[in-house]
């Protein structure tokens, strides 16, 4: 069996907890209102009566911008990345996600790391996300738009709606545990430090840059980042934690 499948056993767990703050409005919608009390035509989710970035959402997000990174080295390395050991990385292409994400390839393992990361129909994922409940003063508003027409590429008229977004500035409460995979120390097998790499590059972007999340991101709506984080990482006879801001200015 392929090394990837290593999750029968947790021998570690890192955990990274901090506060994420959106940048700009945020709209994570709950579908159409289904009350005539609602003010709008589409308010926002909420986990009881705040707001909430669901956990799903930032793992998708995620796992999006992991196969990015790695289809971003392929092109400049070419289509397979190989390693020691016959080991290759590869994202797979989309009419190759039906197959099993580790096989053997002419004797040699291929691996796609987002998969080994966030889980496939034959992996288990190793990253979990927790639902992300808005935390501290906030502020709900409601604008109203409207329905452009594509062929006169004016305003079509009737067609007014509105929506709700999270004013700029709100904090959520974020929560991610990783099993079986050492992100302050690295790892000693190459597979696995190639995931390391990879989740790296995702808390850089966390912090640094932010990510997009929920509606009408195009107009630069839901840019969120992470901006208070702590890091710890447990095995059965150690433990440490570092200051999240600290440790990727490090690596």
């Amino acid at each position: 069996m392929s090394d990837c499948y290593d999750l029968d056993r947790i021998v570690s767990t890192t955990r990274i907890e901090g506060i994420l703050r959106n940048e700009t409005p945020l709209r994570i919608g709950s579908g159409r209102a289904q009350v005539f009390t609602s003010l709008t035509d589409n308010p926002v989710l909420t986990l009881g009566d705040k707001p909430v970035i669901p956990g799903s959402t930032l793992k998708g997000v995620l796992r999006s911008l992991a196969e990015a990174y790695m289809r971003s080295q392929e092109t400049n390395k070419g289509e397979n990345n190989e390693g020691e050991n016959n080991v290759i990385y590869k994202v797979y292409d989309l009419k190759e996600r039906e197959e099993p994400s580790c096989k053997e390839v002419n004797n040699k393992r291929i691996y796609c790391i987002p998969c080994i990361l966030f889980g496939f129909h034959d992996i288990s994922s190793r990253v979990f996300l927790f639902d992300a409940v808005i935390e501290g003063n906030y502020s709900i508003s409601m604008r109203t738009m409207v329905t452009i027409n594509r062929v006169f590429g004016g305003q079509h008229a009737g067609h007014l709606y509105t929506l709700d977004f999270v004013d700029p500035g709100a904090s959520f409460k974020f929560n991610m545990i990783i099993n079986n995979l050492d992100i302050i120390n690295g790892e000693k097998e190459e597979w696995k430090n190639k995931a390391v790499e990879v989740m790296r590059y995702l808390l850089k972007t966390l912090v640094n840059d932010g990510v997009f999340v929920g509606g009408r991101k195009s107009v630069g709506y839901g840019l969120v980042k992470l901006v208070e984080g702590r890091v710890s990482f447990r095995t059965l006879s150690s433990s440490s934690e570092k200051d999240l801001k600290e440790l990727i200015s490090s690596w």
